[in-house]
C-alpha cells in the first residue's frame, strides 16, 4: 500500500504543470541566461558557471521538496487525507510519501541543470563528483522538506502557494542562489550562516570543488532538521486530533 501510494505521488508531481514550471523549466532558463557565459570567471574557487549550475540545481530541487506542502494544504481542505486514514495507509506513511515524491522528482531537476551546465559551460567532472554534488544537496535539503511539511499543515489552501512562493524566494535569496551572499554585509552574513538555507547552497559547491561543508555546516543543518522535524511532527498530530 505504502509503496503503491509513493508511486502514485511522484506521477502526480510529474503531471502538475507547477512542478513542470518551477522545478524544470525555470532552473534551465536562469542558467542558460545568467551562467551558461561564464566559463572563464572564477568565484569562490569554482567557475561562476558551475557556481551559479550549483545555485539553480539548487534552486529547482528545493522548489521541488518545498512543494509538499501545497500538496498537504490542498489535500487538508478537501479532506482527502482524512479519507485516506480509513485505508490501510497510516499517517506517518502519507506524510512519508509526500517526504519520498517531493525528493525523487527533486531529482530530474538536478540531473537537466547539471547535464546543461555540462554541454553549455563544459563543466566536466567524474561521474563519481557529480553524484556527489546531487547526493549532497539532497540531504543538505532535509530541513527544508520538514518545513515544506509544516508549512502544509499550517497554512490554509488559499494562502499556502502565496506563503511557500514567499517562503523559497526568500531562502533563494538569503542561500545565495541569486547573488553571492558576499555582497551581504557582515552583520547579515553572520545571521545567514546560522540558517541552514546557506548550508544547502555550499553543501553542493563544497562537493562541486573536492570538499565538504564541515561540522559547522553539518551541526547548523542537523539542529534545524530537529526543529524543523519536529515542528512538522507537531503540527501534523494536531490535524490528526482534530479531524
Amino acid at each position: 500500500m505504502t509503496g503503491t501510494y509513493m508511486r502514485s505521488e511522484v506521477r502526480r508531481t510529474f503531471r502538475n504543470p507547477r512542478y513542470l514550471i518551477f522545478a524544470l523549466a525555470m532552473p534551465l532558463i536562469l542558467f542558460a541566461a545568467f551562467g551558461a557565459a561564464q566559463s572563464h570567471n572564477h568565484l569562490s574557487g569554482i567557475t561562476v558557471s558551475a557556481y551559479i549550475m550549483v545555485s539553480m540545481a539548487t534552486f529547482g530541487a528545493m522548489s521541488s521538496v518545498f512543494s509538499t506542502g501545497g500538496a498537504i494544504a490542498f489535500e487538508r481542505a478537501i479532506g482527502w487525507n482524512r479519507q485516506l486514514r480509513i485505508t490501510a495507509l497510516t499517517g506517518r506513511a502519507y506524510v512519508a510519501g509526500k517526504g519520498f515524491a517531493g525528493f525523487a522528482v527533486a531529482v530530474p531537476s538536478l540531473v537537466l541543470v547539471f547535464m546543461a551546465g555540462a554541454l553549455l559551460s563544459h563543466v566536466h567532472l567524474s561521474a563519481g563528483r557529480w553524484l556527489l554534488t546531487g547526493v549532497s544537496i539532497l540531504l543538505a535539503l532535509l530541513p527544508v522538506a520538514a518545513l515544506g511539511v509544516w508549512v502544509g499543515y499550517m497554512a490554509k489552501a488559499q494562502s499556502v502557494q502565496a506563503i511557500s512562493g514567499g517562503v523559497y524566494s526568500l531562502l533563494s535569496l538569503l542561500g545565495g542562489l541569486w547573488v553571492p551572499v558576499t555582497v551581504f554585509p557582515h552583520w547579515v552574513l553572520d545571521i545567514v550562516k546560522a540558517l541552514p538555507i546557506y548550508w544547502v547552497a555550499q553543501a553542493g559547491r563544497q562537493a562541486l570543488s573536492g570538499s565538504w561543508v564541515g561540522w559547522e555546516g553539518v551541526a547548523v543543518l542537523a539542529v534545524w532538521t530537529a526543529i524543523l522535524g519536529a515542528g512538522a511532527a507537531r503540527a501534523y498530530k494536531r490535524n490528526s486530533a482534530s479531524s
